[in-house]
């Protein structure tokens, strides 16, 4: 399983391999460059053809997907609802074609993300879990603190890395409800499947790769494994930067997880049911 346990390193990046690194056309601006010295008279289809060829240099410069990708996931979380829906099925699709997989997923459009029906401020103050939560990205406040689903949680927060989660935890411990803490520190994974089976969590916070080998744990008949999302109403992702600007979308150590995740554990629950959703935080 690629990604480890999402621990936070310096080689976790994003790579030419992880996305489609095909270039679309360059262009080159050479109207200050020096004209040729016409030694011989020119034909007509001569000038035709180098006309053609500076004209094509001269093409608006282009983006490749990738760093298209890479731009817009680094804005996403503030961005409308089109925007996000397309920007997670890019970074989807990708991952599957690259691991050779089919997609059978509708593909994601604005009614699959929940949006604040109160505007956050972040412009005097850093972005918090607790303030987004209480925005109305929620159905019910009262509802997730008295949550008592066995093994799925209300809310499922992904974030990229331990010490990533351990901010998250933190900031939501106003809040005085029951949180799991579903990544690699200091907890394994059969830790966990105890915990879940013996206790009801409202919010889950997690990283990738542990999150899929929960689901992946202890499987039923009907494919749930030791966390199920049959109940989850939302999955928010952490867009949360890293010093290089990656998130976990995007990091090359945690992008491939994220992306499969949602794939064995969100897909099938968006086939069943219209109230689980993603949020971008």
């Amino acid at each position: 399983m690629a990604g480890g346990d999402d621990l936070e390193s310096d080689d976790e990046y994003l790579n030419q391999d992880w996305h489609d690194d095909e270039s679309v056309e360059v262009a080159v601006d050479d109207s200050n460059a020096p004209e040729e010295t016409e030694s011989k008279k020119r034909s007509a289809s001569d000038l035709e053809e180098e006309e053609d060829i500076v004209t094509s240099k001269k093409k608006k410069k282009q983006k490749t997907p990738k760093n298209l990708l890479l731009e817009t996931g680094r804005n996403v979380a503030d961005s409308s609802p089109d925007v996000q829906a397309s920007f997670l099925w890019t970074a989807f699709t990708h991952a599957l074609k690259l691991k050779g997989e089919e997609i059978k997923a509708e593909k994601f459009s604005p009614k699959h993300f929940a949006q604040p029906k109160e505007k956050v401020d972040t412009s005097k103050y850093e972005k918090s879990m607790t303030k987004y939560l209480k925005s109305g990205v929620l159905s019910s406040m009262k509802r997730m603190k008295k949550w008592k689903v066995e093994k799925s949680p209300m809310v499922i927060i992904v974030s990229s890395s331990a010490l990533r989660s351990v901010a998250i935890l933190k900031d939501i411990s106003s809040l005085n409800i029951r949180v799991a803490k579903l990544f690699a520190k200091h907890m394994n994974v059969s830790d966990q499947v105890s915990m879940l089976e013996n206790n009801k969590y409202a919010v889950a916070v997690g990283t990738p790769n542990r999150l899929l080998k929960l689901i992946q744990t202890d499987r039923d008949e009907d494919g749930d494994g030791a966390l199920s999302l049959e109940s989850t109403e939302l999955i928010i992702i952490d867009c949360f930067e890293d010093k290089k600007k990656f998130t976990v979308c995007t990091m090359n150590d945690t992008a491939p997880d994220m992306m499969e995740f949602i794939n064995q554990g969100v897909v099938p629950q968006m086939k069943k049911r219209n109230n689980i959703k993603f949020g971008f935080f």
